[in-house]
């Protein structure tokens, strides 16, 4: 065998071994980001898939599967997902009450937000909230 293919061979495979360690079949990286600023930006209203996959350019099962590639979790389970982190969020830091803090987080209503949140949480919204309420946050009626 030739030296010169040898070489060219070994520094192929040199490459290989320093190139970054993506998920095989997920979204790449600039796919990723560009989906996760959409979702964090239009939590107050409903997102499909479809709208995700187009964003990206790819069809929506492709989407789906490289999605849960690089996520771990559905597009669906993930949005409700950073739902109930923004709900969280809310009822620690506002005085809204559960209804209002339903509709800024995309979801129909306080019934909504309930069930989702009990299921994520394992407590109902006012629950968890309370158990969390510190003196210093005498301003903040709860609701």
């Amino acid at each position: 065998m030739d030296g010169s293919k040898i070489q060219v061979r070994s520094e192929t495979q040199d490459r290989d071994l320093d190139a970054p360690d993506i998920a095989r079949g997920g979204l790449a990286p600039w796919q990723a980001r560009m989906v996760e600023a959409h979702i964090d930006g239009n939590l107050d209203r409903n997102i499909t898939v479809e709208e995700l996959a187009g964003l990206v350019r790819l069809s929506i099962s492709h989407f789906g599967r490289a999605f849960k590639q690089s996520f771990g979790v559905a597009p669906h389970a993930y949005i409700t997902g950073e739902r109930m982190a923004l709900a969280r969020d809310l009822m620690l830091t506002t005085s809204e009450p559960l209804s209002q803090i339903a509709l800024t987080v995309g979801l129909a209503d306080q019934s909504h937000l309930s069930r989702l949140f009990r299921q994520h949480v394992g407590q109902s919204p006012l629950a968890w909230r309370r158990a969390r309420w510190t003196p210093t946050q005498a301003g903040i009626a709860l609701q």
